[in-house]
């Protein structure tokens, strides 16, 4: 294992901000409102140096320590914030764009809120969308059409996935996972998922499993159906 005081690692300092039910992935959008005075300050600190701010999400039993510094994930996704409005009593509205995952290595105390060194994470087996024809592309999109016409408001769910934009299968699999009604574990577990390809068979997989879960619901609402699996 590589040591943390290895001085060839590149490090950043970074605010993170807890959150108990949001996982963020790089290439998504995030729309916060922001109305606690220590995040506020966050906000305010960011917007005069990197405009960048590190999401990462509480893990079960952050309600007995909220305002200390209950136990959070280990990575999580840098985002920067593209837009932000400045209400008049004082509170945020930012949009915040993911750009990449991270590694927390050592918080450091010092403000309000919480910080972070931080090392942004490479990822395995990565693969560009751009340069022709890719068959995993092909056959992720492929099960998310299947599956979006199974749903009743599939058209607005293929509007808010634009797979056509996903640039890398990185940002594909990121997409649908993003956009899937998905566990908060399960979404944690996709993002600190470094290698790519095993990113794509979970998805696949659980594409695979919702439609087989609508598929079951329908034969079980059908009048007269034959429900004997045996």
């Amino acid at each position: 294992m590589e040591s943390e005081n290895n001085p060839s690692r590149q490090l950043e300092l970074i605010p993170l901000f807890p959150l108990p039910q949001t996982v963020f992935y790089p290439n998504t959008l995030l729309p916060l409102h922001i109305f606690e005075p220590r995040y506020r300050q966050m906000v305010a600190d960011a917007l005069e140096g990197e405009r960048t701010i590190g999401m990462v999400l509480l893990l079960p039993g952050w309600e007995d320590s909220y305002f200390a510094a209950p136990k959070i994930a280990p990575v999580g996704c840098v985002g920067e914030i593209e837009k932000h409005v400045r209400l008049e009593d004082g509170k945020y509205n930012i949009l915040l764009k993911g750009l990449s995952r991270f590694r927390i290595v050592e918080e450091k105390a010092g403000k309000p809120y919480r910080r972070a060194n931080i090392e942004r994470l490479s990822e395995a087996n990565d693969q560009s969308l751009t340069a022709g024809p890719n068959p995993l592309k092909e056959e992720l999109t492929q099960l998310c059409l299947q599956y979006i016409r199974q749903l009743p408001s599939g058209e607005n769910f293929k509007k808010e996935l634009n797979l056509d934009a996903c640039k890398t299968l990185s940002h594909l699999t990121d997409q649908i996972a993003n956009q899937l009604n998905l566990t908060v574990e399960q979404k944690q577990k996709s993002l600190e998922e470094l290698n790519v390809l095993q990113r794509v068979d979970a998805v696949r997989s659980m594409l695979k499993m919702k439609m087989d879960i609508i598929h079951l619901s329908k034969l079980r609402t059908h009048p007269g159906a034959n429900l004997n699996l045996n």
